[in-house]
Order: C-alpha cells, then sequence, then structure tokens
C-alpha cells in the first residue's frame, strides 16, 4: 500500500536558515511523530516509533539517512519496522525565498507491507498520511520558534 502527501506552507526565516536546520538529524528527529531515541549508526540513525493503529500499538524500529542534502533542501529516507510490518518512507523539503521569508514545499511517499498493511489497509494508510501531515506542522512551528 502506498501513500504521497505534498504540501506547502511559509515560514519567517530565509531558505539558507530553512536547510541548515534540516541538516541536522537531530532537529528531524524531533520532527517524526512518535520518534524518539535517536542515535546514529554509520551512515543512518536509529530510533523507535511509538505507532497507533487503531486498538493496535506498539514501538517500532526505525531508520532514516540523508539521500541527498542540496542548497534547497534535503531529502530523508528510512524504513521502520514492527508489529509485523515493514513501511518505508521518504520526504523531500525545499525552501524557496517567499514574501518575508521562506515558502517550505514538502511531499512524504510511504509504502508499507506485512500483516497490519494486509489487515487493515485503511488504518495503516491513515496512521502513513497523520505522520506526514504531523511532520509538516512539527516543522512549521520548529523554524518559526528558532
Amino acid at each position: 500500500m502506498r501513500v504521497v502527501e505534498s504540501g506547502q506552507f511559509q515560514v519567517n526565516k530565509p531558505p539558507r536558515e530553512v536547510v541548515e536546520m534540516l541538516k541536522k538529524p537531530e532537529v528531524v528527529a524531533k520532527l517524526l511523530p512518535g520518534v524518539s531515541n535517536v542515535q546514529k549508526s554509520g551512515d543512518e540513525y536509529v530510533g523507535e516509533a511509538s505507532v497507533r493503529l487503531g486498538h493496535l500499538s506498539g514501538k517500532m524500529n526505525a531508520r532514516f539517512k540523508y539521500a541527498e542534502v542540496r542548497d534547497d533542501g534535503v531529502v530523508v529516507v528510512g524504513r521502520a519496522t514492527g508489529l509485523q510490518t515493514t513501511a518505508d518512507f521518504k520526504i523531500e523539503v525545499t525552501a524557496t525565498p517567499g514574501g518575508s521569508g521562506s515558502v517550505v514545499s514538502w511531499r512524504f511517499e510511504g509504502e508499507a507491507r506485512g500483516l497490519a498493511a494486509t489487515l487493515a489497509p485503511s488504518l495503516v494508510s491513515g496512521a502513513l498520511r497523520k505522520m506526514a501531515e504531523e511532520a509538516a506542522q512539527n516543522l512549521a512551528q520548529h523554524i518559526n520558534k528558532s
């Protein structure tokens, strides 16, 4: 099952500052809902993700790394495994000049497979969509507070 979400929002920081924040894995980890205990492991970052799928809840192991780091943004790819499910994701964020700061554009692509994705596809797709929307909201709040 595949989920694609995208959007954009305005922030009061110039693009350069937005991208500098996105280059910090500790910042990216805080943006992902439910992700904690993130540590560096080789060229990846690993942690735990608290997940709720309807009445089923638990922890998944999460891994992510930077696939691209550009002057205008980043691409982060990762995988979460647990609850007899695997979810791969890709998050692309770009910042361009706009108004008195930046227009931040984001795109989330997620694909889940395994028991939960097979038995409850609407719950899993809803959880992936919610994760994408919350990550974008968290990013906007973090940028505007910094």
